[in-house]
């Protein structure tokens, strides 16, 4: 059986071996990291100088491994170790790289490289890798490479996208409408944009298909969306028949005042004073106004009267047929039977809309074609509705569809013999894309088979009359497509130019008849070449013409080429095709970095650039340095200049600069450290707050700068803390955690492992409780830094050893005299006790009933004001004691120790050892003096 010991050695064993293996690794990826993958370099073929497998000492790696391989290797590369070894290669070896990356890597490298190098690398992946990339990379990726290809491959690379991003990037490059493919043929007509027909077509987005997808005409105007409701408070009119239910007020004025309202009964009749009971049923408004006045005459010699209308009656109609909500509609006596039909809900699509037949007890009364109101908003045959009268629905006639280029594509009921012009009519007329050369008809044979019929309808063609007369049949279907899409005649230009636009092709035409003259031209364009992209037939594939653009405006006629339909001419930008120029400059300036070399620039030019210098530059002395080649390769050279001069016009120092020159402006030595050089004194001083301090300057210096200590200063009680002391304690602060947790940690392995009586299983616990609750105080421990010197030997004795040079950050704070010293730890009642003269620890301890019997008396110890401490282990013999205010010896034992303002006692509690380890028992001391230390310094804010 393995003893505990063993167990013990065993794991630690185990654990060394594995911190070995975990520092080797790190080291090895570690040294990769900085070598820049020189490793990966050499097992892949990759050369610093070379591209993959180039030769030299790498042909030996890079014939090892195949491609396979060397992928897979590149694949296990981190982010980091990936940028690192592509940044180490020439152009060459980059692209070799690149081309090695999975897609992931690819997209991921892409991103962090510079304009010119994503523009470099994307020009040498095949056609489906660049496809691949451009899917995957940003839109702002997407326009950096776009800005930089001719007008076929921009067309290629928008093709490769989806229907959506292919209309989003057409508005950026209208010129390519031609030659963009989408997927969903009608997706840039009416799908997905919101766009009309014409907005489609004058936007270039002009569909090649035709639309199949087509609704029936008219129905739409019977939509729940449509708030109809027919008219209550209007005026009726002199047609309008009296019937029952009907009210109405006869108004009297002249020599007679009366006013009369009545309703009719259901009989017809209405009865008024005088005139009794009269008939009015059946007779119209025109019709009572004489019939009354005629009545009123018999009684009322010379009067005025006037008639008004109230409340109308309703009449019931019935609606019958191919409805959408058939039966009996209750409706306003002012109805129509276009009112009556919106109030249904209108015609089923199986509905007939344009014979609608209105019927009074079995009478035809008439038949309404709803058409003439859709098309063109007459209400002629509309019918005012009486009680009882029927509307009859029957099922929908013939019907004809037209699709395509056309207003309003549609599917339409036909009325009698119609043309294929009357169709076109229907639908508005063709749209100014229609192709109207070849106008199919789709047709049913004999409920066989389809057939199609074309009719040429031109209006060259002498045939076109005759071709718009064709009846059309039921079932037919009528498409009209879109004219080609290409334009023709015409020459486009676009690039580093004014006015990239298109233009009219005219016979003769050459480029100097676009582009005259170099005022025609952008800044900084490259002369040297530009290019003619022509359609070459039969089969248009695309060539590419070069011409020396420069020598054309100069007057070489041999560069002047003659135009063709559908030419592309491209005029570049200088920087792209050859690399900007740069020149870095560095150090204390407000904005250095790279920046564009322009010629005839010089150091004065670029620090200026950068924003000019900073405060804190030092302009005594800069440095240039520059590339120099010569015949062993290339080398750094450093020059040597005066920012100051050069600021100046200085020629000798106001160099020219040269291509990939980099400035360096040194800062002015301690300038930042000077500045922070901050010590702060609070409390009692006679002018307390932050000071600044010269390098070397001692703690009594700013004391006297601070008018010294007031009256009722204790400098014996004074608290100096330093950040440097605080992080250092800090850190023994962490190690002393962690050695309590081992020890926790240990106590608890030997406790489970290990039979213990039931005394030793107690101490056991007692041992680990009081370590977990020392870890605990530890850890809520905060550190202050504090650092224990003598501010009264230093104002008495400036050149003692406790003046010490300040530092950035320091703190000094006095108190007032305190007026009570502390006790604390296993005593009777631990308090704060008023200080007496001569006092000594045996008083104090009696005054709070001395120690209890858990009191650890060998430890007792005094926490002085200052901060220094004197213990009971520094007693010789029981006869001397250690006097740390005046640094000797005294006679007496250590309770005859006389104590101060603000002195602590501090009576541990007593430890239980543990027989088989010893443990640290001054801990405990320590954690009390943490505690003792942070009260008197509170108790010295407190006073203040």
């Amino acid at each position: 059986m393995i003893s505990f010991s063993h167990r013990i050695i065993f794991k630690l064993v185990f654990a060394t071996a594995f911190l070995v293996s975990v520092l080797s690794w790190n080291c090895y990826a570690s040294n990769m990291d900085y070598t820049g993958g020189t490793e990966v370099k050499k097992k892949i073929g990759l050369s610093s100088i070379g591209s993959l497998g180039s030769g030299g000492n790498n042909v030996g790696y890079s014939q090892s491994l195949n491609e396979s391989a060397k992928k897979e290797i590149i694949a296990a590369l981190n982010r980091d170790q990936l940028a690192g070894l592509f940044q180490g290669l020439d152009d060459s070896g980059k692209q070799d790289m690149f081309s090695l990356l999975s897609s992931d890597q690819k997209k991921e490298l892409f991103t962090g490289l510079s304009d010119p190098e994503k523009q470099r690398m994307f020009r040498a992946l095949d056609d489906e890798e660049k496809n691949e990339l451009f899917s995957s990379i940003d839109r702002a990726d997407k326009e950096i490479i776009l800005s930089n290809l001719t007008y076929i491959e921009k067309s290629r690379l928008i093709n490769s996208l989806s229907d959506s991003e292919k209309s989003d990037w057409l508005e950026k490059y209208p010129e390519l409408v031609s030659d963009i493919d989408f997927t969903d043929k009608d997706f840039s007509v009416e799908k997905g944009n919101g766009f009309s027909r014409l907005e489609n077509i004058f936007s270039g987005n002009v569909s090649t298909g035709i639309d199949r997808e087509l609704k029936q005409f008219g129905y739409d105007f019977f939509s729940p969306k449509s708030a109809f409701s027919p008219a209550q408070n209007v005026p009726v009119g002199p047609e309008y028949t009296i019937g029952p239910s009907d009210s109405f007020t006869v108004h009297l004025w002249g020599k007679v005042e009366e006013t009369h309202s009545v309703t009719v009964s259901r009989d017809g009749r209405i009865n008024l004073r005088r005139l009794g009971t009269l008939n009015v049923g059946g007779l119209t408004f025109s019709e009572l106004k004489v019939f009354l006045n005629n009545k009123f005459k018999e009684y009322y010699p010379d009067f005025n009267m006037s008639i008004t209308m109230d409340a109308l009656k309703s009449v019931d109609v019935f609606m019958v047929g191919e409805f959408n909500k058939p039966g009996t509609y209750n409706l306003s006596s002012l109805s129509t039977v276009v009112s009556a039909l919106f109030a249904s809900g209108g015609p089923s699509k199986n509905g007939s809309l344009r014979n609608i037949n209105v019927l009074s007890n079995g009478t035809h009364i008439k038949t309404i074609d709803l058409y003439d109101f859709f098309i063109n908003g007459s209400k002629g045959d509309d019918v005012t509705l009486k009680q009882g009268y029927t509307i009859f629905v029957p099922v929908i006639g013939p019907t004809a569809a037209i699709s395509g280029h056309v207003k309003r594509p549609a599917i339409y009921e036909m009325k009698g013999d119609q043309t294929l012009e009357d169709i076109i009519n229907l639908a508005g007329g063709v749209l100014p894309t229609g192709h109207l050369q070849n106008v199919v008809v789709e047709r049913i044979a004999g409920h066989k088979r389809r057939v199609i019929a074309s009719f040429d309808l031109d209006s060259k063609n002498a045939q076109t009359e005759s071709n718009l007369k064709t009846v059309i049949r039921d079932g037919d279907l009528i498409k009209i497509y879109p004219v080609h899409k290409n334009i023709e005649k015409i020459i486009y230009l676009e690039g580093n130019v004014k006015y990239p636009n298109e233009y009219e092709l005219k016979t003769g035409m050459r480029i100097k008849d676009i582009i005259p003259d170099y005022d025609h031209l952008l800044p900084e364009t490259y002369l040297k070449q530009a290019e003619i992209i022509r359609l070459v037939p039969p089969d248009l594939h695309p060539e590419i013409r070069m011409f020396d653009l420069g020598a054309m405006l100069e007057g070489d006629e041999s560069q002047n080429i003659l135009l063709k339909d559908r030419d592309r001419i491209k005029v570049y930008n200088a920087w792209e095709k050859q690399n900007v120029p740069e020149v870095s400059i560095s150090g204390a300036l407000r904005n250095p970095g790279v920046f564009r070399l322009y010629k005839g620039m010089t150091i004065k030019d670029l620090i200026f650039a950068a924003g000019n210098t900073a405060k804190d530059a030092y302009l005594e002395e800069g440095e240039l340095s520059r590339v120099a080649s010569g015949t062993s390769g290339s080398d750094i050279i450093k020059i040597q200049f005066s920012p100051k001069s050069a600021i100046a016009g200085d020629p000798e120092h106001n160099l020219t600069l040269r291509a990939d020159d980099l400035i360096h402006i040194r800062e002015q030595p301690k300038y930042k450290s000077s500045l922070e050089r901050r010590v702060y004194l609070e409390g009692e001083f006679k002018f307390p707050g932050e000071y600044s301090f010269s390098e070397g300057e001692k703690i009594s210096s700013v004391i006297k700068r601070a008018g010294g200590l007031t009256e009722e200063a204790y400098p014996y009680g004074a608290v100096f803390t330093r950040e440097s002391a605080k992080e250092i304690w800090a850190e023994r602060k962490k190690e002393y955690i962690d050695k309590l947790e081992q020890d926790i940690v240990t106590v608890s392995a030997f406790s489970a492992e290990t039979s213990l009586d039931a005394s030793q299983a107690s101490i056991a616990m007692q041992t680990l409780n009081a370590k977990k609750e020392m870890l605990e105080k530890m850890k809520a421990t905060e550190p202050t830094g504090r650092m224990l010197i003598n501010i009264s030997d230093l104002i008495l004795m400036p050149s003692s050893e406790n003046d010490l040079e300040l530092r950035p950050n320091d703190k000094i704070i006095v108190g007032r005299r305190p007026d009570s010293v502390f006790i604390i730890g296993e005593v009777y009642n631990p308090s704060a006790l008023i200080c007496k003269e001569e006092a000594d620890v045996s008083y104090y301890l009696n005054l709070v009933g001395g120690m209890t019997k858990n009191a650890d008396k060998s430890e007792i110890h005094i926490v002085r004001a200052d901060g220094h401490v004197e213990s009971r282990q520094q007693s010789k013999f029981g006869l001397f004691n250690w006097d740390s205010k005046n640094h000797r010896w005294g006679f007496g034992s250590f309770k005859s120790v006389e104590l101060n303002p603000g002195d602590t006692i501090i009576v541990p509690k007593k430890i239980v050892r543990f027989g088989f380890m010893k443990f640290l028992k001054d801990t405990t001391s320590i954690m009390y003096q943490i505690a003792v230390s942070a009260g008197v310094l509170n108790d010295i804010l407190d006073d203040k």
